[in-house]
């Protein structure tokens, strides 16, 4: 700006030349008007001195030198030196009562020599250096009673030199008024508008740059004032509303990176341009988000885009490899235009969890129908044999009571499992007032009573390893639920010979109730999801699959006490569970930092 507005200085500039010139023209059209003014005076002088001439060639010839003297007196507010001089004899009639500085310089040898060059009858007019004023000079020469004369004279014009020294000075002034006028327009201008509009410019680049908060120069008085006032309003809008772009983009990204589908923008040359957090991680693993540069369409999705570009909707599924995981993927695709431009904006729902959700259910039904099937099928035959007349028969009515007593509490026990699953999900965690002071050892001798009968069907052993005295709070039902449950799962399928049950305190100021078999283990890729509700493990060992709830009825179990659930195995060498809870609650949160929601 301080280059570029060089171009205001042109305004004064103009002006103080448009003065110059004015004055120029003035001085011109002023000596155009000396010049006619002494053309107008010099045919006016030798109109009049013709007849002078013609008066003094009488009056001579009739020897009237006296008329000859009046008619040379001077009159008028301008001198006038009449000489008439005779070949031969010199002056013989002269203007009497001249002031003595117009005769002696009539009689000056410039004068003289001008006269002499000019033998012709001439008026010239004159300024004259040495008097200041400018002078009319005549000269004629004629022939009076056989004599040749010569009639000269000057006359000073005090008007014509007033009024042209008079005028050359109002020139000179107005000269001198017009450059201080253009050089105060010029300091004007620097000044009150050069200077603070490259202020202003100063201001109004920092801002444009970006530096919204950078203060608007205002001038205290002046037109720019004025400019910079409304220039600071439309500011402070424009501030406000990028601020409110800002805020509302920000929102925009938070709320695109809080959505767990995927969501990307696509331009036609397949070049992303726009992707949340949750594609990143789905598309683009291992890409720092900061420094993502240019990002490629994925060529899962260029089919779906190429259909969505041609039809302006596609919807369709898709398979996503990642290293050893597979995802299963819904696609929706649509497009619109921007900037002339058709653009693709493309959201990706994760169906993995969903599809293998579906699988666990479609098994657990599959468990829940074959666990509900045997005792239900036991039930319905007894009472059939009861409808039959078995009760007339002694053994045949034992027999029938026998089976209705114990398929009807394996059912109850299947569908208590269920309803304890439910209530822990509901109760998350508990308080004070539902625990009460319970000492492990009891736990997990209770445990073991009702777990052994079916351990020595099986020819199982159970022994009860290190306990700790010390008690603490808990739901005592709970926790033997939780052993029973571990204890159940060593017995039906790890195909062990010794289950031990264990309770110990950690350094960390929890109780780990742990329960060991010797069996045939669990492989490293199950264990982080054998707690998952309807989740089991497959094995050809197994001869019952169970209905996949009783580990997550152990985790619940200990979630709700404030604690955690681990499992430690490898295949073939036997596993262990634990169940860790806090001695001290509810403050205590040690052994918290492991819990797996």
């Amino acid at each position: 700006m301080a280059r570029k507005d060089s171009i205001l200085l042109f305004v004064p500039g103009i002006i103080g030349l448009i003065i110059i010139i004015s004055i120029f023209l003035l001085d011109i059209q002023l000596a155009n008007f000396q010049k006619a003014y002494f053309i107008e005076v010099a045919d006016e002088t030798r109109r009049n001195n013709f007849f002078l001439v013609q008066a003094c060639r009488e009056l001579l010839e009739s020897n009237q030198p006296e008329k000859i003297r009046r008619l040379f007196r001077s009159r008028g507010p301008n001198p006038v030196i009449v000489r008439l001089i005779a070949r031969g004899l010199g002056p013989v009639i002269e203007t009497e009562n001249v002031p003595d500085y117009l005769s002696s310089h009539l009689r000056s040898p410039e004068i003289r020599n001008m006269f002499r060059e000019n033998r012709r009858e001439d008026v010239l007019v004159k300024f004259d250096e040495a008097l200041g004023a400018f002078m009319i000079y005549h000269s004629a020469h004629f022939r009076a009673g056989g004599r040749d004369y010569l009639l000269l004279m000057a006359s000073k014009c005090n008007s014509m030199t007033l009024l042209m020294r008079q005028t050359r000075q109002g020139i000179l002034i107005l000269t001198i008024l017009g450059i201080l006028s253009t050089l105060a327009l010029i300091a004007y201008f620097c000044y009150w508008i050069r200077s603070p509009l490259n202020r202003l410019f100063a201001s109004m680049s920092k801002i444009a740059a970006g530096e919204l908060e950078y203060p608007i120069y205002v001038p205290k008085a002046g037109l720019v004032r004025e400019i910079a006032i409304c220039l600071q309003s439309l500011t402070e809008q424009l501030r406000r509303q990028i601020l409110s772009l800002r805020d509302g983009a920000s929102e925009r990204e938070a709320i695109l990176n809080a959505l767990t589908e995927a969501v990307l923008l696509v331009k036609p040359e397949g070049r992303v341009e726009q992707w949340n957090r949750t594609a990143l991680e789905l598309f683009f693993p291992g890409i720092d988000p900061e420094n993502s540069g240019d990002l490629v369409c994925p060529q899962e999705l260029l089919h779906c885009v190429r259909e969505a570009v041609s039809s302006g909707f596609r919807s369709e599924e898709l398979s996503l490899k990642r290293g050893d995981r597979e995802y299963q993927l819904l696609a929706h695709a649509v497009t619109f235009s921007r900037n002339g431009e058709c653009c693709c904006l493309i959201s990706v729902t994760d169906l993995t969890d969903i599809r293998k959700l579906e699988t666990y259910r479609t098994e657990f039904i599959a468990a829940i129908s074959h666990e509900m099937k045997t005792p239900l099928t036991g039930i319905v035959g007894a009472v059939d044999a009861i409808n039959g007349g078995a009760l007339e028969n002694p053994e045949y009515k034992v027999r029938c009571i026998e089976t209705l007593t114990v398929q009807s509490e394996r059912l109850h026990a299947l569908l208590q499992n269920f309803l304890t699953l439910t209530s822990l999900e509901r109760q998350r965690v508990g308080s004070d007032a539902d625990f009460l002071p319970i000492r492990p050892i009891a736990i997990i001798r209770s445990a073991v009573e009702v777990g052994k009968p079916a351990a020595d069907a099986a020819g199982i052993s159970i022994e009860i390893g290190a306990c700790v005295e010390q008690e603490f709070a808990g739901d005592a039902f709970l926790l033997q639920q939780a052993l029973n449950n571990l204890i159940q799962n060593a017995i039906l399928h790890s195909g062990a010979k010794r289950i031990v049950v264990s309770a110990v305190e950690t350094a960390d100021r929890c109780i780990d109730f742990s329960v060991y078999d010797d069996g045939c283990g669990i492989a490293p890729e199950h264990l982080e999801r054998i707690f998952k509700r309807f989740y089991r493990v497959p094995s050809p060992q197994r001869k019952r699959y169970g209905s996949g709830i009783g580990l997550a009825i152990v985790k619940h179990i200990a979630l709700y006490h404030r604690g955690h659930v681990a499992a430690e195995s490898q295949s073939g060498k036997g596993a262990v569970f634990h169940i860790v809870i806090p001695f001290d609650l509810p403050d205590d949160k040690g052994c918290l930092s492991g819990v797996n929601q």
